[in-house]
């Protein structure tokens, strides 16, 4: 006869697991009271009644989910576990759950695991965290919290939400926080993107320009490329948004709706999650118009800062920011200057200017943004450009997020320290064979992020993922650089452009209305008739002058700029008369009086230099 169990050995049976039932499957794990069953779920053994006649029942604790493995960050922090359940509807979800909030509020991360389809008994909370905070797994997983590019045990990897690639020698999980997931998606075969969005680019410059740029992405990590961006600017219906859907398609949908392309309209912290979630590939952001005016400037200095903004955690202490390397693609009808300064005239700064450069859209080829409209035509015959960027949208909307993955792949089949000096080298040569003689530093820099996107597309063809002639990349960036330079207005400092058009647009208003003429003041008539003087002037055509005192120099013309560098910028383009070697300001004859002026010369009316 079986001699029957107390209940104290009934419980010591469950504890020490005799009583559970240990399944086969390595992540669907029982042990002690808790069994985990891919049928079943979670659930536990408790021991019932008392006295003589004790019973073991099973209580359900939640539905089935996986322990893949205990995971942590790159530097041995965020410690956890990662598991993996499907919802009602048999969509798949990963969660880290982290050793801190199984030390915290149960309902908490119940209620996060609940949001994301995992069923779990309310009665029974205490349980899962007791569950997760015993389950023994040897598995290693690194999480990380941004796409892109991470070095793990001296391997690279280059983390996506749907795929890890790696080089050899990382055999590792690598996971993406769910925080930082993107809009990636595919669709088709790589194949399948290069006979549509591929093959349509190969014959329009800005097309090629843009897939060149969503490419760059993987490639600045390389050469330690800043983040930054271009904007096409142009006006309504001229292609802009089929450039954009065609750089989208690199990485993802390339649709406005639903796809990989996002909008402006974003808040700045909004802004943040998406910089991070596309960190090494490529941001695409939609109508620069919409976004609120006075978040443009500071938006576009954090995004190419690479860094978020610094926050605290509920006890004061600080949290870790987000941070990112990205490239940025953008549309607009206004120009980033013009988008900052409608925030009740904010000033524009150089540095917000470089970092998001203007390529205006316009081909001037009779078909907006491409080149031509061949073999696309309207109910007349004639080629249309519109059926053109239809066609765009609808390949770019049937195959799509292979590119990217593909170039990344094709990176890693290289030495890294190679590829880097063949990329560095390619880029000087292009810098060199664009920027003017004697160019400021800014235009420099700007040429860097074309030369860039120039090389990425070249890779691209040598690769055999854009199926292009060799060479047609680069092409397409040395055009949309000399389109960015003649819209900028030449090779010059933004500065020294500042400076100029702020004193010739004060000497197109006012340079008659409120100067009062030498002639006048001599004969001493027409005083009155001046109003809020800013000077006097004499003579005309070439030989006009208009004279200004430091005070009116400083306060009217200057505009919160440093006066002397306006002076010393328009006196080296012939636009203000020194006194001499030593001195800007030069001292002129005024009624009778000797008064120190800034002499302006009929030039300054002239076209920019």
């Amino acid at each position: 006869m079986t001699k029957m169990m107390t209940r104290e050995e009934m419980v010591a049976a469950i504890e020490d697991g005799s009583i559970a039932n240990v399944l086969k499957a390595e992540t669907f794990i029982s042990f002690g009271r808790f069994v985990m069953d891919e049928q079943n779920g979670l659930t536990k053994q408790e021991v019932k009644g008392g006295g003589n006649n004790p019973r073991v029942e099973t209580v359900k604790v939640s539905h089935p989910f996986e322990v893949l493995g205990v995971c942590r960050d790159p530097n041995g922090r965020e410690w956890g576990k990662l598991i993996r359940f499907r919802d009602a509807d048999g969509r798949v979800h990963d969660a880290h759950v982290t050793d801190a909030e199984l030390h915290g509020d149960q309902a908490a991360l119940c209620a996060k695991l609940a949001s994301e389809g995992l069923s779990i008994s309310r009665a029974h909370q205490r349980d899962i965290t007791e569950y997760l905070s015993s389950v023994k797994v040897p598995t290693r997983v690194t999480h990380v919290e941004r796409t892109g590019w991470h070095k793990i045990d001296k391997s690279f990897a280059f983390v996506l939400p749907s795929e890890t690639i790696a080089s050899s020698g990382l055999d590792e999980r690598v996971i993406l926080n769910s925080v930082a997931h993107g809009p990636y998606d595919a669709k088709g075969a790589l194949k399948d993107w290069q006979a549509g969005v591929g093959a349509l680019s190969a014959d329009h410059a800005f097309a090629r320009f843009a897939i060149s740029i969503a490419l760059s992405g993987p490639l600045a990590e390389l050469v330690n490329a800043e983040s930054g961006g271009f904007n096409f600017l142009g006006q309504t219906s001229i292609g802009k948004s089929s450039l954009l859907c065609a750089g989208a398609s690199v990485w993802g949908k390339g649709s406005d709706k639903n796809g990989f392309i996002r909008s402006w309209s974003s808040t700045s912290n909004g802004l943040e999650g998406a910089a991070a979630s596309a960190s090494d590939t490529c941001l695409i952001l939609d109508e620069l118009g919409v976004a609120e005016a006075r978040e443009v400037g500071p938006s576009i200095y954090r995004l190419a800062n690479g860094v978020g903004k610094g926050r605290a955690n509920r006890d004061g202490s600080a949290r870790k920011a987000n941070s990112w390397r990205m490239q940025l693609l953008s549309s607009s009808e206004v120009s980033v200057d013009t988008k900052i300064e409608e925030d009740r005239g904010r000033k524009v700064r150089a540095g917000q200017t470089v970092r998001l450069l203007d390529v205006p859209a316009n081909r001037g080829l009779g078909f907006g943004a491409f080149d031509s409209a061949e073999g696309f035509i309207d109910a007349t015959g004639k080629p249309h450009a519109g059926k053109l960027a239809d066609a765009f949208k609808e390949a770019a909307g049937s195959a799509y997020g292979t590119a990217g993955p593909a170039f990344v792949r094709a990176l890693l089949n290289h030495d890294q320290a190679q590829l880097a000096a063949i990329v560095k080298d390619r880029m000087a040569k292009f810098i060199e064979k664009v920027v003017p003689k004697c160019a400021a530093e800014q235009v420099g820099r700007a040429a860097k992020r074309f030369a860039l996107a120039a090389v990425a597309g070249e890779l691209a063809i040598t690769f055999r993922i854009a199926p292009w002639t060799k060479g047609s990349a680069r092409r397409a960036s040395e055009e949309a650089f000399a389109a960015w330079l003649a819209k900028r207005g030449g090779a010059g400092s933004y500065e020294e452009r500042q400076a100029v058009e702020q004193v010739r647009r004060m000497i197109a208003l006012y340079g008659e209305s409120r100067f009062e003429t030498l002639s006048d003041v001599e004969s001493n008539i027409g005083i009155d008739k001046v109003h809020s003087r800013l000077g006097w002037r004499k003579g005309e055509g070439a030989e006009r002058e208009w004279w200004i005192t430091a005070e009116v120099w400083k306060s009217e013309f200057c505009d919160g700029q440093d006066p002397a560098f306006v002076a010393k910028t328009l006196a080296a383009n012939g636009m203000l008369r020194r006194q001499d070697q030593k001195n800007l300001a030069s001292v002129r004859k005024v009624g009778g009086q000797n008064v120190r002026v800034y002499v302006l010369t009929a030039a300054v009316l002239g076209e920019g230099s």
